[in-house]
């Protein structure tokens, strides 16, 4: 029988910024609206009281991210050696969203023994200039991710965001994540504006990235409203879903397979 595994993060996995609502690219696609949903944890001291909380109430973990500098970092770095504390006296599971760190902050990062990096592998150059208003180049982010995976193998789980430019350019990235040790490929689908064809272009997506060997997962950011076009990409051979929707959990059980709940964050597919 196949297993699909459903991701719903919910209070038990909640997301923390280091920054609070503040970020200096406000990429056009976010504008600054999923900080405004997150835990604020301007210091590191605040981090380990969240943490403290959270490992008395049971919860499962936390994504730890926030808005990013001009350079397109998280400034994650004073938080660092928090998270190696965190880990190393809770069964707390942590997911980090360090940005476009260079090799050695990479390696840094990886010794906090954090148990899920993710990263955001965009490589259309107008869309990194004008969609994030970043002043880096496609080279610039796959050197960011390489280091990343060469600093924490099979920990790194590349976010590939589908609609804001050429598609060409995403299904490099989707590929570029493929030859990489990645424990699975996120695919996010842009919100909040026309996208020509976007169920094409996502089962599109699928299908290519289904084909680098890596499990693929639809992430939380994709269109909500098309259950035919999930199943589509489940039939595809998608193995994962963030926050489904009743009906896809109804149409999963229908084609005799077993959906498999988790509490965590998506990323931490396998």
């Amino acid at each position: 029988m196949r297993t699909i595994a459903f991701y719903r993060p919910g209070r038990t996995f909640p997301a923390i910024s280091v920054t609070g609502r503040e970020c200096a690219l406000m990429c056009d696609h976010c504008q600054g609206r999923y900080l405004q949903g997150m835990l604020p944890a301007r210091s590191p001291e605040a981090l380990l009281d969240i943490a403290d909380r959270m490992k008395n109430q049971g919860a499962e973990g936390f994504l730890l991210s926030g808005g990013c500098d001009k350079d397109g970092k998280v400034p994650l770095w004073p938080f660092l050696t928090a998270v190696r504390h965190i880990k190393s006296t809770t069964n707390l599971k942590i997911n980090l969203h360090p940005g476009l760190p260079c090799r050695a902050e990479a390696e840094e990062i990886a010794r906090t023994g954090a148990d899920r990096i993710s990263f955001d592998l965009v490589l259309d150059r107008n869309v990194i200039r004008d969609v994030m208003h970043l002043d880096r180049t496609p080279e610039d982010v796959i050197n960011s991710f390489r280091s990343l995976c060469r600093a924490a193998p099979g920990k790194v789980a590349p976010h590939v965001l589908l609609g804001p430019g050429d598609p060409k350019a995403e299904l490099k990235a989707i590929q570029t994540a493929g030859e990489e040790d990645v424990p699975c490929l996120i695919l996010l689908s842009l919100l909040g504006e026309k996208v020509e064809n976007w169920e094409g272009r996502l089962l599109r997506a699928v299908d290519v990235a289904v084909g680098t060997g890596r499990p693929v997962v639809l992430g939380c950011m994709r269109p909500r409203g098309r259950p035919d076009v999930e199943m589509a990409a489940l039939e595809a051979g998608a193995s994962g879903m963030a926050c489904p929707s009743s009906t896809i959990v109804n149409k999963v059980e229908e084609r005799g397979w077993k959906g498999v709940w988790h509490r965590g964050c998506c990323a931490l597919h396998r």
